[in-house]
């Protein structure tokens, strides 16, 4: 007889997925997402990916909203060589965003503190932009924000996938069957 065993810890998160999408927070994100039609979504690591996949999908499957992330790496390495990692966001912002427009800032982190994704929350803020962060841990500075309070990197990925497409959904759009 072959046993099941789970190997990779998601530390409940269908558990904190429904305590989340029950959360006011949630319910203030939802309401920055139904206020703005540009929307830009910055994420480091495996988290890029996830901001990047759904950029696409948001702007795809929901009328009338504009998402984008960051996916040029010509720009992201020169700026980080030129000007250091710390501004690679911020610089992206303001030298490839149109600011005519009020936008909605989003951004995913692990931890809570990376700095590039600090350096742009703050730019954005001083353009009149709404911020909102979703991350692993207690962000350091004074934001909105979901904190999932978790411990592995995995975990916070797959979060940020499964509520991006609960958004989708709470802004009327459909996830097409297979």
């Amino acid at each position: 007889m072959i046993t099941k065993t789970q190997l990779t810890n998601f530390e409940n998160i269908e558990e904190k997925f429904a305590d989340v999408v029950s959360s006011a927070e949630y319910h203030h994100l939802i309401s920055l997402f139904q206020k703005h039609e540009e929307i830009y979504v910055i994420a480091n690591g495996g988290l890029h990916y996830v901001a990047s996949h759904m950029a696409t999908d948001i702007s795809r499957l929901v009328n009338s909203k504009h998402v984008h992330s960051f996916d040029s790496f010509g720009f992201i390495t020169s700026s980080a060589n030129d000007y250091g990692f710390d501004s690679i966001f911020k610089r992206w912002i303001e030298n490839c965003v149109p600011k005519e427009k009020k936008s909605l800032l989003v951004g995913l982190s692990c931890s809570g503190t990376s700095k590039n994704i600090i350096n742009a929350f703050e730019y954005g803020k001083s353009l009149g932009w709404d911020t909102f962060l979703v991350s692993g841990k207690q962000p350091k500075i004074e934001i909105p924000n979901i904190n999932l309070d978790v411990k592995h990197f995995h975990t916070v990925e797959c979060f940020c996938l499964m509520l991006f497409y609960e958004i989708i959904h709470s802004l009327g759009g459909d996830c097409p069957v297979i």
